[in-house]
Parts: C-alpha cells; structure tokens; sequence
C-alpha cells in the first residue's frame, strides 16, 4: 500500500450513495484536500453497469455484505432476516433496484414537524434537481444538469401497459402521473437511475469526474474502525488495510456515510452514544449521545404472486438460451432496450389504502417476473407479483454494538409490525392488490397462487401471513436522525450534537421513512450535506 499523507482537509467514510457525492463536491474546490475511504473494493462488476444485474450482483458477496441480520422479531412470529447492502465504491447506488422516487410532500412536512427545521419539499427540491439529468429536461421540478441520469423504464410492454390501466381505473387516479412530482397518486412506469440504458451509480458518475481531480483521494478496502477525537473534536480516523492500522487526520471536518447500519456503529465504537451502552462494553464516553443507533425503520414489503398466459413476463422473454442470447445482442449491440433493462420494479401505483392516513400511503409494485427458489432465479412458469409496503411505518427500532470489536455485528432490531397503524395499511394494501388483480383483462388468464382464498377469507389468517413472508425493503434509515430534542443526534445542518468537525450525510439522518424508495432521498441529502460543508468554509 502506498501510505497517505498524514493528513487532509476532510475525511468521508463510506464512498456509497450519500459518500460519494459529498467528497466529489468538496474536491470541486481545488483548495481542499479530501480523502474518501471504503470498505468493500472498486466497482469492477459488468453486473453493476445493466440494469437487471442487480439480480445477480445482490448476491455476490464481494460486492454486498450480508454480515448483519436483524434479532428475531416478535411482532412478525420471532422471524430473523438478513440485512444486505452494498459494500463497493458506490455502494448501494451500485447494487439496488433503481426505482427512483422522491416520496411524497407530506413526507418532508413531517420531518420538519420532527425538528428538522429547513428540510421542507420545497427547500429540499434544488437539490433533487441538482444531482439529476431527468428525462423531461429541465422544469420546475426536474434537472437536466446533473450526474445521475433519470429515464422512464425502458422495458414497456403490453402486460405491463394492462396493470396500469386497469390500477389507474379501479384507484379513479391518473396513469399518466409523474412520481417524482411530489403528489404522485396514481399509477404508471418507474422512473429509473439510468442513462441510455445503463445504471448511473455514484461510481461512475460523481466518482468517475472527480477522480480526475488531484485534490481527491479514494482509499477502497479500507474498513474505518475509529473515528479519533481531541476532547470533543473530532481529528481524523483510524482505518485497517490489509494487516495495516493506520491513522489520518483531518483539519477541517470528518464526514460519517456508512448508511443507516453502519454509522451509528461506528460512533458507538468512537465513543459517541449512549453512555451505559458503551460502558458495558468498555469504550471511553466521548459524548453521552442516547439517540445514536435509534429510530431505526425500514419498509417492510409483502406482496401477491400470480401466474399468466402473457408472454411479456420475464419468465417467458428469458426462458431459452437463445431468447437470453437475443436479448443480450439487443442490449449490448442495439438499442440498450428490452427486459435487461428493468430495476426491481417496472411499473406501480401509489395509493391511500387506509382511513388511518391522512395522504398518500403505500407503493404497490408490478414485477414482471416470477423468482423460483434460490435467489433470484426463475420459476418456469410465466408469473408476475403485486409487492407493496406502506410509506411512513411507526414501528421503531435500535441498532446497537455487541462488542467492542470493531469486526463484530452489531444487534439490529427494526420492530416491524408493531404499531396497529402499519398492520393495517399492509392488510389493506394486500386487499387492493387483490382487487386489481382480479380485474386485469380475462385475457391474460391471470390466477392467483399466493396467499390464496383460504387466506384471504380472513383478516387474522392474511396478516398471519404478512408476518411469515414479508422481508426488508433494504431501506434502512433514521439511526442518526436530525433534531433539536434530546433524543436526536444531528442538527438540520447534519453536524453531531456536542462534538465538533463531526457530521453525518446518509440515510442515517432521516427521521422519517421517505413514501419511497429511499435512494433519491439519499442523494438529496448528500447534495445538501456537501452544501452545507462547503458554506461553512
């Protein structure tokens, strides 16, 4: 390894979705020195770049880390489950599913009603449209200038086209709605985090400018397990490489953009945290923090799962490996068109599914494929599913160390379902779906295969299910969350409360779930944190 410099203007830790951003905006001045360390390798996976790879890269543990699981969860039957994430340059943005939503007004009303004052749709909006390049170029709402291309799916196709229809008629919403505009009722095709096809990660869009830039240094696995104070300020970091522990410091400030998961890990590990906490398990009281590592949530998805006649599912357009071959020459040689084209979701609705909201509150996704039993591989059968989870979740949880180790896991538990508001929108979504479904054109000859009418005949046996198939959405936030309360652990300006040259830029600080795929919300935030950092100069 060649050895740094001992020290820099700023230190990122984490050079994912919000990381990545935050140094490639510092680096913009030519004055600042800026060092961004990750964990996990270089983004080198063909998988990474097509859009449909995310199927396959998810479960590539090079690039994602499937080191955390949650603690059995009583409100789902004591269940456990796995908590992937990216572990890459870029992170996230290299692995997940695409789906590009900004969530709904309200959404970042409630933040501010939480404390954090200044993060309203309307103040958050330039910064949504100044990382993106969207497809309708520049509007009021959209940016045409930015990193991150933004295109409608790609992939449009008949059974598709008969989902929306049918979802817009039995909702009374539009079909032609734009969901990043803030009220996105209705139904239609995903926006997607591509650009002519392929994935606009933060690697290769922020990161592949920046690197040019001689003031800005990318440090790949290299796992932080420190952050280093002076009193109350912080200094720098203390890494591993290799069989190496190192250290480096930092004059102006260090930046945490580990993600939800991590972050919190790291300041309890630093020190920062709750008090009893860290003296159990023999870590120095920096600051007495309680907040750190609570208010974790995350979306709990479930869906229906249905066979069809249609040969539009990725079930029938990928079945040979001559039609795999044909697609493949149609993306690589062509248009960078047709089914590899798709995120996670194709296309869906959003929807008021309870008299509990008073707004917009779950997302409800067509999938056109039908996964068989390991992974993500395909049943043989032409299939589709409805998956949803409710927007805003009251369920809470905490992420907390078990050791004093920095390589051991922390203990995550997200307490999902526990609140009688989330039980109800899930069971009201599911019933939806279900009526949907069984309005799509007869032609299609579509037939349930789960949950099924014994099921369905009651609301005990369909949330019974809920609670033994639903899973992680993957959109962990709110461990760090922004506020003026005593439970909060960064201020509206993402600075830690009582430590100085400290701040958090992630999903971390959310204080509430996003109506969304959070990612786009990810982005924003890492736009304003560089923004903030960069004002304050």
């Amino acid at each position: 390894m060649t050895h740094l410099p001992r020290q820099f203007d700023y230190i990122v830790v984490g050079a994912g979705s919000a990381g990545a951003i935050v140094a490639s905006r510092l680096s913009e001045n030519p004055r600042n020195q800026v060092l961004l360390i990750e964990a996990g390798p270089e983004d080198k996976s063909l998988w990474s770049r097509i859009p449909l790879g995310f199927a396959k890269i998810i479960f590539n543990k090079k690039y994602t880390s499937w080191d955390n699981q949650t603690e059995p969860e009583e409100a789902i039957n004591g269940r456990q489950y796995a908590l992937p994430y990216g572990r890459l340059v870029g992170g996230s943005s290299a692995i997940n599913g695409l789906v590009h939503v900004r969530g709904i007004k309200s959404d970042y009303d409630a933040w501010v009603e939480a404390g954090a004052e200044g993060w309203s749709w309307e103040e958050n909006l330039p910064f949504h449209r100044k990382y993106e390049s969207d497809h309708r170029g520049n509007t009021a709402l959209h940016g045409a200038d930015g990193p991150i291309g933004i295109e409608r799916a790609r992939w449009k196709n008949p059974l598709a086209d008969a989902y929306i229809d049918t979802a817009a008629k039995f909702l009374g919403t539009s079909k032609n709605v734009d969901f990043n505009s803030g009220n996105p009722a209705g139904s239609g095709y995903w926006d997607l985090a591509t650009h002519r096809g392929v994935r606009s990660s933060t690697s290769r869009t922020f990161l592949k400018e920046a690197r040019k830039r001689s003031n800005l240094t990318v440090l790949a696995e290299s796992t932080v397990v420190k952050i280093n104070f002076e009193g109350k300020r912080a200094t720098g970091v203390t890494y591993r490489h290799g069989t190496e522990e190192l250290s480096v410091t930092a004059a102006r400030e260090v930046v945490l953009s580990s993600g939800a998961l991590l972050t919190p890990k790291l300041l309890q590990l630093s020190g920062v945290g709750p008090a009893a906490l860290l003296k159990e398990h023999g870590i120095e009281v920096i600051h007495d923090l309680p907040g750190v590592g609570e208010n974790l949530m995350d979306h709990f998805q479930v869906g229906r799962k249905y066979t069809t006649n249609s040969r539009y599912t990725f079930n029938k357009v990928m079945r040979t490996p001559i039609q795999q071959a044909l697609n493949g020459l149609r993306y690589f040689a062509g248009d960078r068109n047709g089914p590899l084209t798709i995120g996670a979701s194709l296309a869906g609705s959003y929807l008021q599914a309870s008299e509990l909201s008073d707004d917009v509150d779950l997302q409800l996704h067509f999938l056109p494929f039908m996964p068989g039993d390991q992974g993500w591989d395909l049943a043989n059968f032409s299939g589709f599913r409805l998956g949803m989870y409710q927007g805003r979740p009251k369920s809470r949880g905490h992420a907390r160390i078990t050791s004093a180790d920095p390589l051991a896991s922390a203990s995550y538990t997200f307490n999902h379902l526990s609140e009688e508001e989330d039980r109800q929108v899930l069971l009201a979504g599911m019933r939806i779906a279900e009526k949907i479904a069984a309005a799509m054109p007869a032609e299609y000859e579509v037939k349930e295969i789960a949950p099924g009418p014994e099921v369905d005949a009651s609301d005990e046996a369909l949330l019974d299910y809920i609670k033994e198939t639903g899973d992680t959405a993957f959109h962990y936030a709110g461990t760090a969350r922004m506020g003026t309360d005593p439970l909060s652990v960064v201020d509206p300006q993402l600075r830690v409360h009582g430590i100085t040259g400290l701040r958090v830029v992630d999903a971390s600080v959310m204080p509430g779930e996003l109506t969304a795929n959070i990612h786009a919300g990810v982005l924003m935030i890492a736009e304003r944190g560089a923004d903030f950092i960069l004002r304050s100069e």
